[in-house]
């Protein structure tokens, strides 16, 4: 056990790989480095040379990486901001979806999902009749055919 340079005990051993990874993560200011492992760290950093260099040469690159700017890219952001509001756009689909099965729960949107259960059998029927003939040829023999028996209702009525 050593003392570190805030004057705590560290328990802990600094190697040279676990010194490399934190210098290579975290860079060359011991201020970024992990709080737990610091005090470890400068200890090594005073004790080694190579520790030294290795810290020297990312220092160099931090101020590099400092000295960069990026640029503002101001078209770029209002790109992609105009491409996300497209893409979440509601369709025709979703709106009619929207007003037939509203999603709030208040007022009387919970009785649309029965009632529109409901008559789906009532539509189903709507569309196999106008498919499906059911047996009837054409419409001009039907109407005969029924004012044919409607007549001969009335007739056996009389007679009786």
């Amino acid at each position: 056990m050593y003392q570190g340079q805030c004057g705590g005990s560290i328990n802990m051993k600094m190697t040279a790989q676990r010194f490399e990874r934190i210098v290579t993560a975290y860079g060359s200011e011991p201020a970024r480095w992990p709080a737990p492992e610091r005090e470890a760290c400068i200890h090594f950093l005073t004790e080694s040379p190579a520790a030294q260099a290795l810290v020297a040469e990312y220092r160099e690159l931090n101020l590099l990486l400092d000295a960069v700017q990026v640029p503002a890219l101001t078209q770029m952001e209002q790109r992609v901001m105009r491409s996300l509001r497209e893409a979440t756009r509601d369709s025709l689909l979703d709106k009619v979806l929207d007003w037939l099965l509203p999603r709030q729960q208040h007022g009387m949107a919970w009785a649309w999902r029965p009632a529109l259960v409901a008559c789906l059998p009532l539509v189903c029927g709507i569309y196999m009749a106008n498919f499906y003939s059911f047996g009837i040829n054409s419409v001009e023999n039907s109407w005969q055919e029924e004012l044919y028996l409607i007549s001969m209702n009335d007739y056996a009525e009389i007679t009786e």
